[in-house]
């Protein structure tokens, strides 16, 4: 693979053992075998570009430049993100701007970035930034777009020639509450995944925890079912079992009903602390290693130490916060 200043090698293969899943590892393959452009709609959540990453992988294109980016960078400087990424690799042998262009949340584009994206779409001629020079472009578009893109193209707030040229093929993910038959194997990968990072033995699991977890409605996907293990790891002691008091969800009620009685800052403030402090307590005042579970970088985890006045010292010795 002949990468681009992005790519896609961080991204999770699709995983399950549910009929969807099934059908959408046979049907990704032969969209990306195909040089058409192609839209993948899913909730958040819900890996858009591991699926992308299936395509691209596919896709016979699959050695020639690729370039990964996300809407929001792309209304700042199309040009930057798109053409000059695009030249900077060169043309091919038949002079011209070939490679893939994966471009994140596809619906977060704004009128003047979908309009600079049409020619470029339309595989027109683009201009070199460098020298001037006319050239032809042939760049597969494979986007990922969340369900709200069906209401901008009802308002018209979204311009619907450029989406109906970049929806000759389409994929749609299902949501995590269509397919939880998967919960249980997910659960498990995701646990052995952060236990392998942070060097802690798996821990044994109860039930019950799979009887809520298939409860639970996910809005957030997978997301949020890998950070509900994240979250139980750090509320549960190394070679103790996990149960249903760690579910973050499983006292909701109660937490918000306590949120009510108090300014939203400080009570996300407050939670943060707890979660701090639990997880350097954890690991003896071990930064990496807590900000690896907690899902931050250690630059931001420190910062917010600072700010919430947590000191790594109280940690290393063994005392923390009660």
């Amino acid at each position: 693979m002949q990468n681009g200043f992005n790519d896609l090698s961080s991204q999770p293969d699709l995983i399950g053992n549910s009929p969807e899943i099934a059908q959408l590892k046979k049907h990704l393959p032969v969209v990306g075998n195909s040089d058409e452009h192609a839209i993948i709609f899913g909730e958040s959540g819900t890996e858009r570009l591991a699926a992308a990453k299936t395509v691209f992988e596919s896709s016979p294109r699959k050695d020639l430049p690729l370039v990964v980016t996300e809407a929001t960078r792309v209304n700042a400087a199309i040009e930057q993100e798109v053409n000059v990424k695009f030249f900077e690799q060169g043309v091919d042998e038949n002079n011209k701007l070939s490679g893939t262009l994966v471009l994140d949340s596809f619906e977060k584009l704004d009128s003047e970035a979908q309009n600079k994206l049409l020619p470029i779409a339309k595989k027109a001629y683009l201009k070199n930034p460098k020298s001037g020079e006319a050239v032809e472009s042939d760049i597969r578009i494979i986007a990922t777009a969340s369900p709200v893109i069906q209401t901008q193209l009802d308002d018209g707030s979204f311009d619907s020639e450029l989406f109906l040229v970049l929806s000759s093929l389409s994929v749609r993910l299902p949501a995590l509450r269509d397919r939880k038959q998967d919960i249980p194997f997910l659960f498990e990968h995701y646990l052995k995944q952060l236990c392998q990072q942070t060097e802690r033995e798996v821990p044994p699991v109860n039930f019950e925890v799979f009887t809520e977890l298939l409860k639970h409605n996910w809005p957030g996907n997978l997301k949020e079912l890998e950070n509900t293990v994240r979250s139980m790891l750090v509320m549960t002691a190394p070679g103790k079992e996990l149960d249903v008091d760690a579910l973050p969800f499983a006292h909701e009620k109660e937490v918000f009903t306590k949120l009510q009685i108090q300014d939203l800052n400080l009570a996300i403030s407050n939670l943060e602390k707890e979660l701090i402090t639990k997880t350097m307590r954890r690991f003896a005042g071990n930064q990496s290693n807590a900000a690896r579970l907690l899902g931050v970088s250690e630059t931001n985890l420190r910062y917010k130490m600072k700010k919430l006045g947590i000191k790594r010292r109280d940690f290393i010795w063994g005392k923390g916060l009660a």
